[in-house]
């Protein structure tokens, strides 16, 4: 190999390392960003109105049960009873077993 190909080599190895360097800390950045916003989009999304559309447009496009085999006429009554559980549960990630 020539002086001319190790020189642009090491060039290219070294703004490699350098555009990886900057991506990390990006991705840090973002990382971090999203852990803060986190709980106000689980918030918005837990929001009561926001699940009680969620569950009109199930029940409006009749769907399907669940892989728990829960059936839309089933859901209302066990969400109204297990409903602070479920968000609690939600917002933990924890969501095993809830049935």
């Amino acid at each position: 190999m020539g002086t001319e190909n190790k020189e642009s080599c090491s060039q290219r190895d070294s703004a490699e390392r350098k555009g990886y360097v900057r991506a990390h800390r990006s991705f840090n950045r973002i990382w971090k960003e999203r852990d803060s916003a986190e709980p106000d989009i689980l918030s918005k999304i837990l929001d009561k109105d926001n699940l009680n559309r969620a569950y009109k447009r199930v029940k409006a496009n009749k769907g399907a049960p669940g892989i728990d085999g829960m059936t839309i006429e089933e859901a209302l009554p066990w969400l109204k009873e297990h409903n602070h559980e479920l968000v609690e549960r939600i917002r933990r990630g924890n969501t095993a077993h809830l049935r």
